[in-house]
Formats: C-alpha cells, sequence, structure tokens
C-alpha cells in the first residue's frame, strides 16, 4: 500500500517539476532539475556530516548544511530509488526499482551500478551493509540479495520460503544480526549475517515498513495505521512484542535515535511522532497542516527536525506544533498518550 501511495505522489510531483527538468532519456542519466531538492525524496542517511536523499527519477541529492543548500549527484539511471545506506562518510549504497543496486566511494557525488534485474520488474525496497563488504539487499515479492565482496557480485537468497512472496519492506543490520520486516505484519531475524533465519508473528497483520534499534537487544517496527511495535529479544533468539499506537491511523515510514535519547517518527500525512521511553513516558504525535508526506527523518538544531519526503526537506519544530495547535485558527494537530 504504501508503495502504491509513493507511486501516485511521485505521478503528481513529476507534473510539477516536467518544466524545469531535464529528464536525459536518450543518455541513461537521472533527471536533471532546477528543481531537484523540491522533488519527491524516498529515504535519507548521513555520510559524516553529509546527508543523502535519494528518490524519483534516479534523483540523488545530498546536503553539508543539514539541508539549507544541496547538491545533485551524477547518477547513470532514470530509475526511482527506494532506499539509501552508508557505512562511512565515503562508500553508500542505494536500491531502487527493477532491482537496482548503486555504489558511491565519493561521500554520493557520482555513483556506479553494480546489480540490476529489469525482468524482475519490480523494486528492491530496502539496503543494509554489515560494512564495507558484506550486506543484504530485500525489496517485493520476497526479493533478497546478499553479498560479501563489497557489492561486486550479488546472489539470490531466501529470507522466507513462503509461496505467497511476501514483500519485504526493510532490513536492518547490527553487528551479526540482522532483522527484516515486511507484510502480514512478519518479523525476520538472522543471527548470522543472513545464513539462517527466524520468523516471527507480532501480533499485527498489516504491513511493516520500516524498523530501528534502540538498544542492543530491542527494535521498535513501524508500520500502518500508525502501529509501532516494541520487539526484546528474550531468551537467546526469541522476541516479545508490545504494540504502541501514536494515536493516527497515517502509515507510519521511518524513524531515528535523537541525541536526547528519544525516538522520531516519520509518516504520510503530514505525522511526526516522538516517543520517550525513559523519562516522561509518553508519545506525542503532531499531524502537520501542509499534510504532506514524510518518508524520511534527520535530527537538525535546537531541537528541530528536518522532515524529507514529499516536496523535498521542511524544518519541523514539535514545540512549536504544540503550541500553534492551541490556536482556534491553526490546522495543526497535537496528540499525547501514555506509553501502556
Amino acid at each position: 500500500m504504501r508503495y502504491l501511495i509513493l507511486t501516485l505522489i511521485s505521478f503528481f510531483v513529476t507534473l510539477s517539476i516536467a518544466s524545469a527538468s531535464n529528464f536525459n532519456l536518450d543518455t541513461g542519466f537521472a533527471a536533471v532539475s532546477s528543481k531537484y531538492n523540491k522533488t519527491l525524496i524516498n529515504a535519507v542517511d548521513k555520510a559524516d556530516n553529509r546527508i543523502i536523499g535519494v528518490g524519483i527519477h534516479g534523483i540523488i541529492i545530498y546536503s553539508d548544511d543539514l539541508g539549507v543548500n544541496w547538491e545533485q549527484a551524477i547518477v547513470p539511471t532514470t530509475k526511482t530509488l527506494t532506499d539509501i545506506d552508508c557505512v562511512n562518510k565515503n562508500v553508500c549504497w542505494a536500491t531502487g526499482h527493477d532491482a537496482y543496486i548503486l555504489k558511491t566511494t565519493d561521500q554520493g557525488q557520482s555513483w556506479t551500478i553494480q546489480y540490476q534485474d529489469e525482468i524482475f520488474d519490480a523494486p528492491l525496497l530496502s539496503i543494509s551493509m554489515f560494512n564495507e563488504n558484506s550486506g543484504i539487499a530485500v525489496g517485493a515479492f520476497a526479493k533478497s540479495l546478499i553479498t560479501n565482496d563489497g557489492g561486486d557480485t550479488w546472489q539470490d537468497f531466501f529470507v522466507t520460503e513462503d509461496e505467497f512472496q511476501p514483500h519485504l519492506n526493510n532490513v536492518l543490520v547490527n553487528d551479526q544480526d540482522a532483522y527484516v520486516t515486511g507484510e502480514l505484519g512478519l518479523f525476520y531475524h538472522s543471527s548470522d549475517q543472513g545464513l539462517n533465519w527466524s520468523i516471527f508473528e507480532t501480533g499485527y497483520i498489516g504491513s511493516l515498513w520500516s524498523s530501528l534499534l534502540i538498544s542492543k537487544n530491542e527494535l521498535i517496527l513501524i508500520g500502518m495505521s500508525g502501529n509501532i511495535i516494541t520487539a526484546s529479544l528474550i531468551d537467546g533468539n526469541k522476541f516479545k512484542f508490545k504494540n504502541y499506537f501514536n494515536g493516527v491511523k497515517n502509515t507510519l515510514t521511518s524513524a531515528i535515535n535523537l541525541s536526547n535519547g528519544k525516538v522520531a517518527i516519520a509518516g504520510l500525512g503530514g505525522v511526526i511522532s516522538v516517543i520517550d521511553f525513559n523519562d516522561s513516558k509518553d508519545i506525542t504525535t503532531c499531524v502537520r497542516q501542509d499534510r504532506l508526506g514524510n518518508n524520511a527523518i534527520v535530527e537538525g538544531e535546537n531541537d528541530n527536525l528536518l522532515i524529507i519526503g514529499q516536496n523535498g526537506l521542511r524544518t519541523h519544530s514539535m514545540q512549536e506544533c504544540y503550541a500553534s495547535s492551541m490556536q482556534n485558527s491553526n490546522t495543526n494537530t497535537w496528540i499525547s498518550s501514555k506509553l501502556n
């Protein structure tokens, strides 16, 4: 569902930037647009102090000043890009439609194609690297790829052999562990860098879109209908799941750990949530008056957040949202609830 929503959003965004773009259809290179920083960005990551975002038409942009100014990268594809993962300040990978995998070794300024499968005709949705040599990419219809040579070769493997071929929406790795979330509320875990996998039912039957490691043995999983699930490792290779609700039914897309120990979550329809598991033990949610889709989030300065997605990057303040929501004339919405 989120993939379909983002496809529709990208269509309308395409119309808005078409007059200012060179789509490079005859060159095979990404669209060049004077409005590249306002186009649909699907995912971001940080390479040292640089923010790198990937989006429609193969557009990749980067900023060294928290989004004040942007540059556009040289990218040898017009395929829509879906995810990015950086292992250090220079080396990053990106995934995209038709199972594209791209790599950069110059902090995102230029990219090379490592893998593609246009016969597959569906997107890879997420990539996560253990280090500069080993990593995993997953996508639609249970597509799963693994590399142990820096992406020079990518081999098919099975996270799940379910004949339903559920979409695998997100992969996250840490040390020897790999975690995958996808359709049907399923959660997959490997403790040996993807060689063997265990499958867990989370108690939720909808799609899970992303995950975040919030401590050594605990993650949060986020998905459709405002669902937030903690997955806590117990007894070696078993997980305990607990469901939280942020007060709205909007799909949640990505999450980050903040320097103050809280967790920030981005969602569609202008949703931004902040969870405090430690002190106030609550979830606060702002539904922004712009109602734009938020696909990624970065911590900014002075307690601000940078939200990225539809219409590029915007600055967000939870404090300002709360204050403005108290005014009758404002259409920001504020919701707060204690963790149950």
